[in-house]
């Protein structure tokens, strides 16, 4: 019963948290970022904008391209800290924890992670692609309940066809069920969630033959969609999981 307190008050805290996060303030500048976004060895500057009352959110994002004029996005939610997993894979290319970005000599990517909830939804989750001197967001995920994916866990920003070009990966958490064992390892058994790959352009749309191959390597493939009758086994020491066993459906 004491455990079970302990998380309803911080489930509550966290509730507070995010609350207190979209409280109005007049619009200010919170953090102005300078890098090179069109490798043209000119510096570019991204200023962060808000006006809730937590410095650490913004709703609000200028990317200004030297010689090419200004643009500005408003987060249809608001965004935040980028995931720590999240930094402890990937290397940040600028100096901050509020958005990611990774640039090669095709195009320049800004991640921008929007507020990850204690059931594990996120709010929302933006990438924008700077290419040819443009500057353009491509994806735009708000978790509201009209079936937009919902980006709970994003995994890396590489370029997986070895062209210049970046893809971002992510899946869903997983729901473990048991504890079990399998060729001499531990491991829990749990649901199926796919990793999906989105090739960062301008129409920025699920690839599936970069989704199946980037499974296959990482992951298993058993399809695109999360499914409960697929169980994979999990194991404990963080090596590539296994299906357990495929259940069979019959219609009745």
């Amino acid at each position: 019963m004491k455990n079970l307190i302990i998380f309803f008050l911080m489930l509550l805290a966290l509730g507070t948290l995010a609350q207190s996060s979209k409280i109005k303030q007049p619009y200010r500048i919170t953090r102005t970022l300078v890098a090179d976004l069109n490798n043209d060895s000119r510096p570019d500057t991204i200023r962060l904008i808000s006006n809730l009352a937590d410095w650490n959110s913004f709703n609000r994002i200028s990317i200004s391209l030297t010689g090419y004029g200004k643009t500005t996005f408003n987060a249809r939610d608001y965004w935040t800290v980028v995931d720590s997993d999240f930094l402890a894979r990937n290397k940040n290319a600028i100096h901050t924890k509020l958005l990611f970005l990774k640039s090669t000599g095709v195009h320049s990517v800004i991640l921008l992670f929007g507020e990850l909830d204690g059931a594990g939804y996120r709010a929302e989750f933006s990438i924008i692609n700077i290419e040819k001197n443009k500057v353009k967001m491509v994806f735009d995920a708000l978790n509201d309940g009209n079936h937009e994916p919902d980006i709970e866990a994003p995994l890396e920003l590489t370029d997986l066809a070895l062209d210049g070009r970046l893809c971002f990966a992510y899946t869903t958490l997983h729901e473990y069920t048991k504890q079990v064992k399998l060729n001499g390892k531990t491991g829990m058994l749990g649901s199926y969630t796919p990793m999906l790959v989105y090739r960062v352009d301008d129409s920025c749309k699920l690839n599936k033959p970069l989704s199946k191959a980037y499974m296959e390597k990482n992951y298993v493939f058993a399809g695109f969609n999360y499914s409960e009758t697929v169980d994979i086994f999990y194991p404990d020491d963080r090596s590539k999981p296994k299906i357990w066993k495929q259940k069979i459906i019959t219609k009745k």
